[in-house]
């Protein structure tokens, strides 16, 4: 009878960057509602718009009915241990500790992204044809904790709880 080994195959998982900033996810961020303490939204009024920083945005909790405007030009941000929202200062709602450290995302799309990002054994950066290396994407500017794979269990764990916490309003809209 002859050797009969047998490679086992494992499938490798890739990540391609698409170069988007963290500006790009902040269309939408969910939030601690300040009255009820429950999931709030925070949108851009525009949604057309490219967004950003400085785009009008509206406060709305569909639990309690709070609701309120951001109209300014400038931004205080405030050294925290906590995450917080740049617009209206309220806990950001998809958090989780993490070795120690602060987990957080946005909303479910930026979850979504760092997630895949962690998961994966293959990451794929690709050089800007007119501006050539650059790291103002999302994922080149994640902290280097998170990029080591030793963690990697960890933080998906931590994603996946983050995750679980996301009303089914926000996640049956995508």
């Amino acid at each position: 009878m002859g050797n009969t080994s047998h490679a086992v195959k494992t499938q490798v998982i890739r990540f391609r960057d698409a170069k988007e900033s963290h500006y790009e996810f902040m269309d939408e961020v969910l939030v601690e509602c300040p009255r009820c303490k429950r999931c709030a939204v925070n949108r851009q009024l525009d949604p057309d718009e490219r967004p950003g920083w400085f785009a009008p945005r509206r406060l709305t909790c569909t639990h309690c009915g709070y609701s309120k405007g951001w109209h300014k030009r400038s931004i205080q941000r405030h050294s925290t241990h906590s995450p917080i929202d740049d617009y209206f200062e309220l806990p950001l709602w998809l958090q989780e500790t993490c070795g120690g450290r602060a987990l957080w995302a946005y909303n479910e799309r930026h979850l979504n992204v760092i997630r895949s990002y962690v998961a994966a054994d293959l990451r794929e950066r690709i050089p800007d044809q007119e501006t050539g290396w650059s790291n103002r994407a999302l994922t080149s500017r994640l902290p280097r904790w998170m990029k080591e794979a030793r963690r990697r269990d960890d933080i998906l764990r931590a994603l996946d709880r983050m995750a679980a916490r996301l009303p089914a309003s926000v996640s049956a809209r995508r």
